[in-house]
């Protein structure tokens, strides 16, 4: 019986000292132990070298399957496109000769005028009129009489007037502002207009980008009769013993002729005369063309 108390004491003290052992591993450590057993387990495996026959059969797969790439390759060229007989053919170009070079004849230099941009030449400027030399028939309306002063008029063209002189002498010319200044003609000229009811002024110069102006002077004070653009009438002729001109002015208080100075020296001072007395009438211009 003590026996067996002794046996169960044993027995117990055993068993507390190995829990109490096992309360004081550290866990780290058994962690380390627990990895260091599973990494000493592969060392203790052994592979096998593989047999002959595994070798074999691996080399007879490679060739099996380099036949069958060489097999696709070959099917692949058979299906392109044959080549026409019309392609050109490849030719080494060692074996190909050149065309002969032809020889180019020298060109002479281009002169440097050639080679310099051209400009176009400016449009000629429009050529004015020119000038001209003409006697002038004037006539006035007979109403002006009745104006209660002398008609004594002159024409001025631009700076420049003109009085009369007769039919043979050329007009005189003065200055604008001294010919508006003039109390008459009468002292002025051999033959003035003054108290005239037509004139004629030989030799005056026309000139078409100006207009003709007829002025009162005298009792008239400078008075204007109007200002127009006239220019020559080189339809003026010599018709019996007068002249016969188409393109006259008429206006209500005056008509006026231009005849062309070569044309007025040629009829003569009594044609000129005439033409005057005639009170310078409509030129019918019909008739006159079937002459």
């Amino acid at each position: 019986m003590k026996l067996r108390v002794f046996l169960a004491a044993l027995a117990a003290v055993t068993v507390s000292a190995a829990a109490a052992h096992a309360e004081t591993v550290d866990p780290a450590q058994a962690i380390a132990q627990k990895f260091s057993d599973t990494d000493a387990e592969p060392q203790q495996r052994s592979f096998a070298r593989p047999g002959a026959d595994y070798e074999a059969d691996m080399l007879a797969r490679a060739q099996a399957e380099e036949l069958a790439r060489k097999q696709q390759e070959a099917e692949h060229i058979a299906i392109k496109p044959a080549v026409s007989e019309s392609a050109p053919q490849f030719v080494p170009s060692s074996t190909v000769s050149a065309p002969p070079v032809a020889k180019l004849a020298a060109l002479p230099p281009k002169p440097v005028t050639d080679l310099l941009p051209t400009r176009s030449e400016p449009a000629p400027m429009p050529t004015p009129p020119t000038r001209s030399a003409a006697t002038v028939l004037l006539v006035l309306d007979p109403d002006s009489t009745g104006l209660g002063f002398k008609p004594d008029p002159i024409l001025c063209i631009d700076s420049t007037c003109w009085l009369s002189n007769g039919f043979r002498a050329p007009a005189r010319s003065l200055p604008r502002n001294q010919a508006m200044a003039l109390s008459g003609t009468n002292d002025m000229t051999a033959e003035s207009c003054s108290g005239k009811s037509g004139c004629v002024f030989r030799n005056v110069i026309i000139d078409p980008m100006h207009r003709i102006d007829v002025i009162e002077v005298g009792e008239g004070g400078g008075a204007s009769s109007g200002a127009y653009t006239v220019t020559a009438d080189k339809t003026c002729r010599v018709d019996g013993t007068s002249l016969a001109c188409n393109n006259g002015l008429a206006t209500q208080n005056f008509r006026i002729w231009v005849v062309p100075e070569a044309q007025a020296e040629a009829a003569g001072a009594v044609r000129l005369e005439n033409t005057l007395a005639e009170g310078l009438p409509d030129i019918d211009v019909t008739s006159a063309n079937d002459k």
